[in-house]
């Protein structure tokens, strides 16, 4: 009955036209709020898969490192255990340190990782090649797959592939160091170039297990981390790895490697959210201005249905109704728009990115239903605080009847 009364107070003529312009004004404003809101949570999305995707191709399913210090020795009988896991697709034994480069006059320093020929089953940097080839080569012909930052520091842009690349390394003697002279020093060749994002083109060089090793004065069997590719139950398989190297060892995924930016893109989209809502809130004072007027125009209905029984609440309840029928209609026809807009995008791309070195052209998007629901809570709090003090007016009307 009172969702009748409100949507006839709706759908009503009133004795001034502008009462209705005013309402359809109120519904078209958070109409622009949802739409507006759901848009930017979906690129928000977009952009997080994105940035997702990116990571798990350079990222191994699971990764083994210790708990203190950089390296750990690990014996081949642990190794095939290793590999003999259930669920476990492939396995690598991996080298990571710091090191100097230096190239006529250019130089930077980069995290050299040295990984074996099983690393292309777990780490999908080959995809990204924007120069050369994937090559590591070998102890006795050493080769460098540099990020595309790093070529840039060293002034390797402009020529071909294959320049030798000098590495200086501090060696494991626990003597000052004063001068160059004084740093192990190794040479290696460029083989080619990948650009996965910012983050790992500025700082990544991959070599070979073999020259790694040499190169940080490290022992055959010292290694600085173990990387896996899972092929199913990461759990089930992370607790057999715990179990096989001891307590000594962290063992984390891909999202515990890198929780914090995990973190952060939850806490910003959320950030994001919040401020929009604001937005939506201070447009909800059409919604307030345009009931106030409704409640005035509809003065003698009030005192009609008093007339007939209706207390103060059954009012209230009438218009808190009515509130809620003009945000919820504002909210379908905003969550309409957005959702032919996110398709639109989605299958054509026609709103471009700026600029061409990001590894796509085009803004991401990506509808969630959680976005679709938070918004609804939203639009139903707006509309309850939005109608609350209006709908007090209505039922303080059968009291001034009454006095």
């Amino acid at each position: 009955m009172y969702f009748l009364f409100a949507w006839r107070y709706f759908r009503g003529k009133y004795a001034f036209q502008a009462i209705q312009i005013i309402v359809w004004v109120s519904v078209f404003a958070i109409a622009i709020g949802t739409a507006a809101l759901i848009t930017i949570l979906s690129v928000s999305n977009g952009f997080t898969s994105v940035v997702k995707t990116l990571y798990a191709d350079f990222y191994a399913d699971v990764r083994v490192t210790p708990k203190e210090g950089k390296y750990f020795s690990i014996t081949d009988a642990q190794f095939s255990k290793l590999k003999s896991i259930e669920g476990v697709q492939a396995v690598s034994k991996v080298i990571e340190n710091r090191a100097l480069l230096m190239k006529e006059g250019y130089q930077t320093v980069a995290l050299v990782k040295g990984v074996d020929a099983n690393y292309t089953n777990i780490n999908q940097v080959s995809k990204y090649l924007r120069r050369g080839t994937y090559a590591i080569g070998d102890l006795e012909k050493p080769m460098l797959l540099m990020g595309i930052g790093i070529e840039h520091k060293l002034g390797l842009l402009q020529n071909d592939i294959g320049d030798t690349v000098q590495m200086y390394t501090v060696n494991r003697s626990g003597k000052v160091i004063t001068q160059l002279g004084q740093l192990n020093s190794l040479s290696a060749q460029e083989s080619g170039s990948f650009s996965v994002q910012q983050e790992f083109d500025d700082q990544y060089v991959f070599t070979n297990t073999a020259f790694a090793q040499y190169l940080f004065d490290l022992q055959p069997n010292e290694i600085s981390g173990i990387e896996f590719a899972i092929q199913k139950n990461e759990q089930k398989v992370m607790s057999a790895i715990q179990a096989i190297m001891g307590p000594g060892f962290l063992v984390r995924n891909k999202y515990q490697q890198n929780i914090d930016l995990y973190r952060i893109m939850q806490a910003e989209k959320w950030i994001i959210f919040c401020i929009l809502a604001l937005i939506m809130l201070v447009a909800s004072f059409n919604l307030v201005g345009a009931l106030t007027m409704l409640v005035l125009e509809k003065q003698k209905d009030i005192h009609v249905l008093n007339a007939m029984g209706a207390t103060p609440w059954d009012i209230q309840k009438i218009f808190l109704i009515l509130s809620a029928v003009m945000a919820l209609l504002g909210a379908f026809i905003g969550g309409g728009i957005a959702s032919v807009f996110i398709w639109l995008q989605h299958q054509f791309h026609f709103i471009k990115l700026g600029g061409s070195s990001f590894i796509i052209d085009y803004y991401p998007i990506e509808p969630m239903v959680i976005d679709y629901v938070a918004v609804i809570i939203l639009v139903v709090i707006i509309a309850v605080l939005a109608g609350w003090i209006p709908s007090r007016k209505a039922a303080a009307k059968i009291y001034e009847r009454i006095d």
